[in-house]
């Protein structure tokens, strides 16, 4: 009986003993002053060591920035968590309190079939898009804490990487235009020069 419970513990071990991706993606790497920069943050990577796809039905991390380069607008969560078939809601957090953490997660109303509805076949999905508005020159570096992600019958996966991304920001740099007066001053160069070559 207790080399049976053994085989169970590690069998069951075995099962949860999965990884998953979680990764920031910035999709341009220049933005100046005034822009809105999206920051959208994908999970991937979500299969069990027996090549079954893991679905996902809580997560909750801290995405950290400077905010002295960039303010918070608008989060918009994935679509792959919110899909209960008798209309109840996921349970979603943004909290945000100054001096950081920004904490982002969702939790899943719906059933184990209708996510695997939702999920199942997919490689990567999109978790929540956060989006910026620059305020400040500098490098802007985004990475992710505290995550934790569950798979549907509420299992904390065993192990989660992070990836940030980085984007430059203010860096467009202006060009001067040239002055209306050099510009008359190369016309009226051209013009003698035309005119020279016209009397010879």
């Amino acid at each position: 009986m207790k080399k049976l419970l053994i085989l169970l513990t590690l069998w069951c071990a075995t099962i949860t003993a999965n990884a998953a991706l979680i990764t920031i993606d910035v999709e341009d790497k220049a933005y100046d002053i005034n822009d809105t920069l999206t920051a959208d943050i994908y999970i991937s990577e979500l299969e069990n060591n027996f090549g079954a796809q893991e679905l996902i039905s809580l997560f909750s991390f801290d995405l950290i920035f400077n905010e002295n380069l960039l303010d918070v607008d608008n989060v918009i969560f994935g679509d792959k968590l919110d899909v209960d078939s008798f209309g109840d809601p996921s349970v979603r957090t943004d909290t945000f309190t100054a001096g950081q953490p920004f904490t982002l997660g969702e939790a899943a109303s719906a059933f184990f079939t209708d996510l695997e509805f939702a999920q199942i076949g997919f490689t990567n999905f999109l978790l929540v898009s956060v989006d910026f508005t620059v305020k400040g020159a500098g490098l802007a570096e985004f990475s992710l804490n505290n995550a934790e992600v569950y798979d549907d019958f509420t299992f904390l996966l065993s192990s989660i990487s992070t990836q940030g991304d980085r984007a430059q920001l203010g860096s467009q740099v202006s060009v001067p235009e040239p002055s209306s007066m050099a510009i008359f001053a190369l016309a009226l160069l051209m013009i003698m020069r035309l005119t020279r070559k016209a009397q010879h």
